[in-house]
């Protein structure tokens, strides 16, 4: 391992610990820092049209992908209810994912604990990290070296005291690149949780509600064992209150989501209440000019990375502004297996 790497990766591990956890176990959004695209776009597909794909279709089969990215979790395609909305990337709803009954289970169980306000993370910050430090020694602070190496050996004669004092340099500008960035990230996120306005809390998998959901999703996508969710987040929009463009995956998965499963392969966001078509309060995807209107009961189904881990940024959503309270829970399905108190509890089964 190189000195820059080594830095960045201590760099890294220093700042995730520092994390400090919130209402949902330490698990905040994914906010872009970039705007969703410019172009002028048609006016929004609606989930509950009638000009879904239907039931079963779905992608074309492996050797026929149009892209490495849409080799996402396998889920049951023809699962009771299913409809693809889009297609490459895949996104689906299932209609009656769970009883109203046990969406009113889900919101009970949420209603006897602190719903704090969502917490936001900056997603990718040690990538970021890692390319101004990188940048930097490859090029402003090597320069600097070879100037007072220069310098140095002018006033002093060549040797090892030459050689010192530009390595010094070197040092010098790398921790100071390091420095600058890691504070640029602290700002980033500062002015990102603004972007979040709703309130939250994770729950533990105990309530009917909760136990369906959880049997549904492993139902959904085969070989995906509830180990591998985290624990189902409830999430309580307000009228006023909106979540910006955002990604549930992240590119810096393997350091920052280490402890907590790696990387988010699948998002499932059940919709606990109606809301009326046009009153906000949807799930749009602004790169697929597409947008889900809220249906008790009826799950959303789509993938942030492919299956291997690789990130995609074709389905950066937002929930946008809701004129009427609105009810979600949300199970993400990581790589690996989540260990409490991200996960769910250690040998919990849902039925």
């Amino acid at each position: 391992m190189t000195a820059v790497a080594a830095m960045t990766a201590r760099i890294a591990h220093r700042s995730a610990a520092g994390i400090p956890r919130g209402g949902t176990n330490g698990r905040r959004a994914r906010i872009s820092a970039r705007k969703p695209p410019r172009r002028p776009l048609a006016p929004p597909i609606a989930a509950d049209s009638d000009g879904g794909f239907g039931a079963g279709v779905a992608t074309a089969p492996d050797g026929n992908r149009t892209d490495a990215l849409d080799a996402h979790v396998p889920i049951d395609r023809f699962y009771t209810g299913l409809r693809q909305l889009h297609a490459s990337p895949d996104v689906f709803v299932v209609d009656d994912f769970v009883t109203p009954e046990q969406c009113d289970s889900i919101v009970a169980a949420a209603s006897t604990r602190a719903m704090d306000q969502s917490p936001v993370v900056y997603a990718g910050w040690t990538n970021d990290v890692g390319d101004v430090i990188n940048t930097a020694a490859r090029g402003p602070a090597l320069w600097l070296a070879a100037l007072v190496t220069i310098a140095a050996a002018s006033a002093d004669g060549p040797g090892l005291g030459a050689g010192a004092a530009g390595a010094a340099a070197y040092a010098g500008a790398v921790a100071l690149a390091s420095a600058v960035a890691v504070a640029n990230v602290k700002k980033k996120e500062s002015a990102l949780k603004e972007l979040r306005t709703s309130t939250s809390c994770a729950l533990d998998g105990a309530s009917d509600g909760e136990r369906a959901y959880v049997a549904a999703a492993e139902a959904l996508m085969p070989g995906s064992d509830c180990s591998r969710f985290e624990a189902p987040t409830v999430i309580r929009y307000s009228p006023g209150q909106r979540l910006a463009p955002h990604f549930d995956a992240n590119r810096g998965a393997d350091v920052e989501d280490a402890n907590r499963g790696g990387q988010t392969l699948a998002t499932l966001l059940l919709y606990l209440n109606d809301v009326d078509a046009g009153a906000g309060g949807g799930t749009r995807f602004g790169r697929l000019n597409l947008e889900v209107t809220p249906r008790r009961g009826q799950c959303l189904v789509f993938f942030p990375a492919a299956e291997d881990g690789t990130f995609d940024d074709r389905v950066e959503h937002e929930g946008t502004e809701a004129t009427d309270e609105k009810w979600i829970c949300r199970i993400w399905r990581h790589e690996r297996e989540v260990p409490p108190p991200f996960g769910l509890p250690v040998g919990y089964r849902p039925r």
